[in-house]
């Protein structure tokens, strides 16, 4: 029997981590990349993807040295580097203040600083003007030059959080790069200071003031800094995979297969190719597999995602299947951008809802880069975000929830009837006012594919099968089903049409790869006038 309070859910405080003998996925080498040196250092990483835990293990380094890395990578190199010296510690975590304009902001940010302040008994002055945290900081950090270390988690929270009133988004952001400018100034005088966020601004904007700032997101060595790898999984939570396979009856592999579908796929750095598991999103699975593969990411991140929610409504006119693959150059990769100027694409890409993908195309001789939704919650998210909020005639939540849950439960049972039933509700609800969507065969296709992957079931689009391209497929833990579709523009072909799609899925063997499994094809033949599935057949 595992010990599932070994698992680290929902811890962010190194020490208490530690201290419980919980896991911790020891990636310190890489901390001591850049702890070693002096100087500001900033890292962005979409949400949920431990940045608050970095931040506290970061202020248990220099705060206590090694006490707490005993038997961690870091514990030797960090003991020959620091000979056991110790730090002031300053952590402003900007997502934990509750406040209403900057100088509300400031005063939380001041009154976090009076209490380092009183504790090296450090005489206030007064201040003069509406801002006065800096001032402070100012007064700290000389009183003891090179004693300080400075840690800034979710910098950009104010910013996100105001990005419906552009006039309150400005005021944060000049006084941000206020603050900014004068940690600069004092950076010299401390011996580290660290900020993350989960955005990146220009460095004209924000960051302007802060030129020196070493950015380790533009670094390939620090791509797996946060997240799982592969290597990581099977060291730290083999026996809990293997936990989850026994509760769900799959094989470890299989429940390996599963979690990678769901939860991995991140990339952050084009010259590295570790792919890497969301650690929120693996380690709520792990406590509960019993509730299955959930979209804990999207359902479990707090707020409601106010980035993405506004800037999702640029693609109005945009299908969704284009959010699918994107093309892009690396140098785009490289570039800061401004919420209110940003592209959507780069947005996606720093929140998390897109993430990188390398491609060789043999017929150019040449690398292609693309950017595509990094699993199958995150795909689910992006749909659910798509219908609900860029769609001009957006689909209730209710109505979403309705359709999953009944495709969820026909897959469950093997009920093809009802499964159909919800194939016609699908193709309805979604494509009932899209005056292309009947027009195309795949168009139809696709609208059941982002109803599956709305509903957090594995489907895929044109799987490489043993002769020929499936048209779709559908990765349950122990059957795969493959269903070729027709689109039937008169009723007179509608029988044809359904022979003909089985005898496809037969003669081209669809279905057959690796893994083994149960295999089930489907013929399905949509009609255009009725907007529905009007003839289907199970081989």
């Amino acid at each position: 029997m595992v010990d599932i309070t070994k698992l680290p859910k929902a811890k962010s405080v190194f020490e208490e981590l530690r201290s419980q003998n919980q896991i911790y996925v020891d990636h310190t080498d890489l901390i001591y990349e850049f702890a070693y040196l002096d100087g500001p250092n900033f890292l962005s990483r979409p949400r949920r993807f431990g940045k608050s835990l970095l931040i506290s293990t970061l202020e248990s380094l220099f705060s206590h040295g090694t006490e707490f890395f005993k038997g961690l990578k870091i514990e030797k190199l960090w003991a020959e580097r620091e000979k056991g010296k110790s730090y002031r510690v300053i952590h402003l975590d900007f997502s934990s203040f509750a406040y209403t304009n900057p100088v509300d902001f400031d005063t939380k940010i001041y009154d976090t600083l009076a209490n380092t302040a009183n504790c090296l008994d450090i005489t206030q002055k007064n201040y003069s003007g509406i801002y006065k945290s800096d001032s402070l900081l100012k007064d700290i950090i000389s009183s003891a030059p090179g004693e300080f270390v400075l840690l800034i988690d979710e910098y950009d929270y104010p910013l996100t959080h105001s990005l419906d009133d552009k006039e309150l988004f400005e005021e944060y952001r000049k006084y941000i790069q206020g603050l900014l400018g004068t940690i600069k100034a004092l950076s010299g005088k401390m011996r580290f200071i660290f900020i993350t966020g989960v955005g990146r601004f220009a460095k004209t904007s924000v960051f302007s003031q802060l030129n020196n700032l070493r950015d380790l997101g533009l670094e390939a060595k620090f791509a797996p800094l946060l997240g799982y790898t592969e290597a990581d999984m099977h060291q730290y939570f083999d026996e809990y995979v293997e936990n989850a396979a026994n509760i769900l009856n799959l094989s470890k592999d299989e429940c390996y297969s599963q979690i990678k579908a769901h939860y991995d796929g991140y990339r952050f750095h084009v010259n590295n190719e570790a792919l890497l598991h969301n650690p929120w999103s693996v380690l709520n699975f792990l406590v509960s597999p019993e509730e299955g593969f959930k979209n804990f990411w999207y359902e479990t991140g707090g707020a409601y995602p106010t980035l993405i929610a506004k800037y999702i409504k640029s693609i109005q006119d945009t299908p969704l299947k284009t959010l699918q693959k994107i093309e892009i150059r690396e140098q785009d990769l490289n570039l800061f951008y401004d919420y209110f100027d940003a592209p959507t694409v780069s947005l996606l890409y720093q929140t998390g809802y897109l993430s990188l993908r390398v491609e060789y195309d043999a017929e150019l001789a040449i690398t292609m880069l693309y950017l595509c939704p990094p699993n199958l919650e995150v795909k689910s998210a992006l749909t659910k975000l798509y219908y609900v909020v860029v769609r001009q005639d957006a689909v209730e939540t209710k109505t979403i929830q309705n359709i999953s849950s009944a495709l969820i439960s026909n897959f469950k049972k093997s009920d093809y009837e009802k499964l159909i039933k919800t194939f016609s509700a699908a193709l309805n609800t979604f494509g009932y006012d899209d005056h292309e969507a009947f027009k195309s065969e795949h168009y139809c296709r696709d609208i059941i594919y982002y109803t599956l992957t709305l509903s957090g079931i594995n489907a895929q689009r044109e799987v490489i099968s043993a002769k020929d391209i499936a048209d779709l497929v559908v990765e349950l833990s122990d059957k795969r089903y493959v269903f070729e579709f027709k689109l039937a523009r008169t009723k007179g072909s509608e029988n044809l049409l359904l022979d003909e799609a089985l005898e496809q899925s037969r003669n081209k063997r669809y279905g057959e790869i690796l893994p083994i499994k149960k295999l089930i094809r489907i013929g399905v033949v949509i009609s255009a006038k009725d907007k529905a599935v009007s003839l289907w057949k199970v081989i």
